[in-house]
């Protein structure tokens, strides 16, 4: 039944995230940081999960809590396209959609904390990796298909507000659907802390644990050196190289077809050779994707063909490594709190990332030539680029003390 609501939960939030949504946030004539802000709101909302251990360890059934924070945060964010139909000031309609998007994502954050438990505690340690890469296989199926429909709903519709109405409407219908089926989940007794205390230690436990720690400070490095230009991708190909929906749904559908393609092979590649293996060579595939846009105008186009297999081989493997590798990490106690601080770290990364991504905007200089037609955004893709192949050398490359992770030498 989980994977069944990975299907529909994965559908529904890919539909009001990320393209669509900065495509919304555009339509409605918000500035280029606003749509970067909220179009990475989804990540840098987790940072607030950091509180999460001191809601779920007092907690021995999270059921229907978990549900009504999914059905809560689902219909803020789908009901953002009927504001218009509220209200005619342009005003009034942004700073609704800003509030409503970002405590929708703050809600699903909580939410996304104790589904992510509840999904491990129901498999064994055993099947769980197969298990990760089997659910993640039908999730990038799923919201492969559902991009790339609406993308074409949109291009029919021209862009115009009806075809946001529709897209974001099948999404509330997919969210409603899900909570159908979350309902029929079983849940397993969750441990909670002795007579209902968090202690801070127990929450502090993670930052103490000197691999994990270590572990948190790549994840903000990594997160914050791509997503400083990664939040404004949308805005990018959108507003400015002028790309159709269409167009967009299927570079994203080749990136999927390339991480469903490649899922399977490196699950084979992690048993051969281990996990961190397979995090330092997927890593470098994923940050290549940068390069390739850094070259990206309305005259080279035909290059972001290149960008989703370079970013389907590497998030194929990394997303799935990322999570199996903390798991490994963490003891099977307390994972609320380990949970909640990589969604902080997580989220502090993304949160500052578009920040210094428009600074750096505002002083990089205005470049027209040849190759490029939007210096400032292609610039930053650059060095998004440069400092995300440095933070990689120095987690997987540098000679350090080593320890067995994954089945190979690694130094956290």
């Amino acid at each position: 039944m989980l994977i069944i609501d990975g299907i529909l939960i994965n559908a529904a939030t890919v539909l009001t995230n990320g393209v669509f949504l900065s495509g919304y946030i555009v339509y409605l004539k918000g500035s280029d940081f606003l749509v970067g802000l909220l179009n990475n709101s989804a990540a840098w909302a987790s940072i607030i999960a950091i509180l999460s251990s001191f809601i779920y360890e007092r907690m021995n059934k999270r059921k229907k809590f978990l549900i009504s924070l999914n059905i809560i945060s689902r219909a803020l964010i789908c009901s953002i396209v009927f504001l218009p139909l509220i209200s005619n000031n342009r005003t009034f309609v942004l700073s609704a959609v800003s509030f409503m998007v970002i405590l929708g994502n703050v809600l699903w954050c909580f939410y996304g904390i104790g589904s992510t438990v509840w999904m491990m505690n129901l498999v064994s340690k055993r099947a769980r990796n197969e298990y990760i890469n089997i659910r993640m296989l039908f999730l990038r199926i799923s919201f492969t298909l559902a991009s790339f429909l609406m993308g074409i709903v949109l291009d029919l519709f021209n862009k115009s507000y009806m075809g946001f109405l529709v897209v974001f409407t099948v999404s509330l219908v997919f969210s409603i659907t899900d909570v159908i089926v979350l309902s029929k989940v079983e849940e397993p007794e969750n441990r909670v802390a002795e007579k209902g205390r968090i202690s801070l230690s127990g929450s502090s436990e993670p930052l103490r644990n000197a691999k994990y720690r270590a572990f948190l400070v790549f994840i903000f490095f990594y997160y914050l050196s791509l997503t400083m230009s990664s939040a404004y991708t949308s805005l990018y190909q959108i507003k400015y190289v002028k790309l159709d929906y269409s167009f967009i749904s299927v570079v994203n559908v080749i990136a999927n077809i390339m991480m469903v393609t490649c899922t399977r092979l490196w699950s084979r590649v992690e048993r051969s050779r281990g996990l961190w293996f397979v995090l330092r060579v997927s890593s470098i595939f994923a940050a290549g994707e940068f390069l390739i846009y850094s070259f990206l105008t309305e005259r080279t186009y035909y290059i972001l063909f290149f960008a989703p297999i370079l970013a389907g081989i590497g998030n194929s493997g990394f997303n799935i490594a990322i999570l199996s590798y903390r798991y490994e990490l963490m003891p099977e106690n307390n994972r609320t709190a380990y949970e909640g601080w990589y969604g902080a770290t997580y989220g502090l990364s993304t949160l500052l990332a578009p920040v210094i991504g428009s600074f750096l905007m505002g002083k990089l200089p205005e470049i027209n030539n040849i190759i490029y037609q939007y210096g400032k955004f292609q610039l930053l893709y650059l060095i998004s680029f440069t400092s995300c192949i440095l933070v990689i050398f120095m987690m997987f490359y540098r000679p350090r003390k080593t320890a067995d992770v994954g089945g190979e030498s690694a130094g956290i």
